[in-house]
């Protein structure tokens, strides 16, 4: 299934790269690691527990502080304050103009939930969010000019960042007391997927580092970062010893691992100080919103709907380990230098090869240039297939048009004795099967013979080795009290043993449901006239039953057939050995002996053709006896069970080989 998508991919031409690497994380998400971010939910059950959305600053510095003293390393919000506090006293008062004034006043005193709220950022190494909008933004409106960005950047700064005229912020009290500020913008590709966040923007006039790029600086205690660029286009950027490969946009591609649970922490669990003590230590932990009706919600190559926090949580761990995606420059040149070798290639070996070849070539060429794509994006590169496979498919498809049109003139010269040949087979072919529907016809079905004898049940089953073969039964009423059946086998198969057998099964009953004749004179009557005017020297064995339903006697006469097995009613199975004479049309006028056994009731009896012992596997051995006996014996069950299992266990041992011989088996079980 998956390389069949990618072949879908690759055919569905237009810009396929996207999709194609969306599939590679599909197939082999990134092996688990620990995880350096953790992240804080302000999930439902915190809205529960706490209230609705917003919190008071008061809650919210206590969250703070319930994380910092676990020893987190960083803590940055997923979102803005850009608001004074509901529940700051000022604002309090004013909702409540009929207090009186020296109440109001006194109130108007008290700090603020902002103060208190600014004193615990400024005692934490805490990261505050900001994000980047167009001149004239409604959410800009007001808003004072924001502080500079406390990450300082070495080096030129590259054309074809993203530029953000102004930006939302935080309350200045708060901005003021935080440790460090990062860009909450998160580029979209054009199908709405999140795959990239930005390391760095310019907003409102600053260079201004990504939440995630921000985090992992304060964490490690780095000044700033070193911007690598080439020709005025952005390459890489440099923090610490992290060097994160980026596009000209300066963005990160991520290569999406998943948090693991122990990642994710409930901000309720943290109030109720339900999570150890150093629980974040050496952690950068995230605190971001999932409740319903968020607006926060992104789709990612893993995942149609998921929160924006996980995704900066993802791009804390790629920077923090370096598992960022990278498109070098030199990428294109390598692909489409690539390309036009296969298309000189295809131009050169395409007449000299048959088409077997070309296909195998052509698949064996797209495993090749796919799983080197594959085995790149394993090792962070991102290296396209389409511009290494598109020249070579697009020549090598030229001369194949070229060759059909030669061809064509060959295939005109053809196509009229292939027309007569196909009919030929077609004509063929519909007289076999009518033949096989004849053949079929002339035997009892499964649900007649049930209805033969009350006193008696009796299952069969024929398969021939070809359309129509040469093996034969019958099962009939003497009179009341006598049940006549036979199994017969002619030798060779197809079109003339279909035939003999017709003839056989015609007189064979003709004879044997004449009252006045005994068994013996029916068999020496059956004889002598299938080898009057044998000019095939065909012959057919015949093994041939009378019972009596008042006593259970078995007269049975035996021509060169396979002795048939007796299956009592406790499951005990046993050869019942006949005397028997040669097979039909062999010697004329040999006395055939009627050999009287009994059938008591719950008794079976198991009668067959060579094509179940004769049976061979793949090596060459016989199925043989001794296995039909170990297959219809065990436990009673329903007759059509046995001689099913007999004959499914012939076609498992051969199997999947064609049949070396017709496969009959019929089984009477007296009730």
């Amino acid at each position: 299934m998956a390389v069949l998508t990618v072949l879908a991919i690759l055919i569905s031409g237009g810009d396929i790269r996207q999709p194609l690497f969306d599939l590679y994380q599909r197939l082999t998400p990134a092996a688990a690691a620990p995880s350096k971010a953790q992240v804080v939910l302000i999930d439902a059950p915190s809205l529960a527990a706490v209230g609705g959305w917003p919190w008071s600053r008061y809650v919210m510095a206590r969250l703070t502080e319930a994380i910092a003293s676990r020893g987190a390393e960083a803590i940055g919000f997923d979102f803005l304050f850009p608001e004074p506090d509901r529940t700051t006293p000022g604002l309090f008062a004013d909702l409540y103009p009929e207090l009186p004034p020296a109440t109001a006043a006194e109130i108007r005193k008290l700090p603020s939930m902002d103060a208190v709220f600014a004193r615990v950022i400024g005692r934490s190494p805490v990261v505050l969010a900001r994000a980047g909008v167009d001149q004239g933004s409604v959410d800009a409106v007001g808003a004072d000019a924001p502080l500079p960005p406390e990450a300082q950047f070495a080096g030129a700064v590259p054309v074809g960042l993203p530029i953000y005229p102004q930006a939302v912020v935080n309350l200045p009290l708060l901005d003021g007391a935080a440790l460090g500020h990062g860009l909450v913008n998160g580029p979209k590709d054009p199908d709405g997927a999140t795959r990239r966040v930005p390391l760095l923007a310019k907003a409102a006039g600053a260079l201004t580092p990504g939440l995630a790029l921000e985090l992992v600086r304060v964490a490690e205690g780095e000044d700033g970062a070193a911007l690598i660029s080439r020709a005025g286009r952005l390459q890489a950027v440099q923090l610490g010893r992290h060097r994160l490969p980026t596009d000209a946009q300066g963005d990160l591609a991520l290569r999406f691992r998943g948090l693991p649970g122990s990642a994710i922490t409930s901000a309720a669990d943290l109030l109720r100080s339900g999570v150890p003590a150093k629980a974040f230590a050496g952690k950068i932990v995230l605190v971001g919103l999932t409740a319903a009706g968020t607006s926060d919600l992104v789709t990612t190559p893993l995942q149609t709907q998921t929160y924006g926090v996980l995704v900066q949580a993802e791009a804390v761990n790629a920077i923090a380990g370096a598992g960022g995606l990278d498109r070098p420059d030199w990428a294109p040149l390598l692909e489409w230098g690539l390309g036009l070798a296969m298309a000189l290639a295809a131009w050169w070996l395409t007449p000299s090869l048959g088409l077997r070849a070309m296909a195998a070539g052509a698949v064996g060429l797209g495993v090749l240039v796919v799983g080197g794509s594959y085995l790149a994006f394993l090792r962070g590169l991102l290296l396209d297939p389409t511009p290494v496979l598109g020249p070579g498919v697009a020549t090598a498809a030229g001369m194949v048009a070229v060759l059909f049109v030669e061809g064509r003139r060959a295939q005109t010269q053809l196509r009229a004795a292939l027309d007569e040949e196909r009919l030929s087979a077609a004509k063929i072919a519909g007289e076999l099967s009518a033949a096989s529907e004849i053949q079929s016809g002339m035997l009892l079905p499964r649900a007649a013979l049930r209805r033969v004898c009350g006193a008696v049940e009796i299952d069969a089953v024929l398969q021939p080795a070809r359309s129509v073969g040469g093996d034969l039964y019958d099962a009939f009423m003497i009179d009341p009290g006598r049940l006549c059946f036979l199994v017969g086998d002619v030798t060779g198969k197809g079109v003339p043993a279909s035939l003999f057998m017709a003839l056989s099964k015609a007189l064979s009953r003709s004879f044997l449901m004449r009252p006045q004749l005994g068994l013996d004179a029916a068999l020496d009557g059956i004889n002598a006239e299938l080898s009057r005017d044998n000019g095939q020297m065909m012959a057919v064995s015949l093994l041939v039953g009378v019972l009596d339903l008042a006593d259970g006697t078995l007269d049975l006469v035996s021509a060169g057939h396979e002795n048939p097995l007796l299956v009592d009613a406790q499951g005990a199975v046993r050869e019942l050995r006949l005397d028997g004479g040669p097979a039909l049309c062999v010697v004329e006028d040999f006395p055939y002996p009627v050999e009287r056994h009994a059938l008591a009731p719950g008794e079976t009896l198991v009668c067959f053709t060579d094509g179940v012992t004769e049976a061979q596997d793949p090596q060459g051995q016989l199925f043989d006896r001794a296995r039909a006996m170990a297959v219809v014996g065990g436990p009673p069950r329903p007759l059509p069970q046995t001689v099913d299992a007999l004959v499914a266990a012939v076609r498992a041992f051969e199997a999947g080989q064609e049949a070396s011989d017709d496969l009959t088996v019929l089984a009477v079980r007296r009730l």
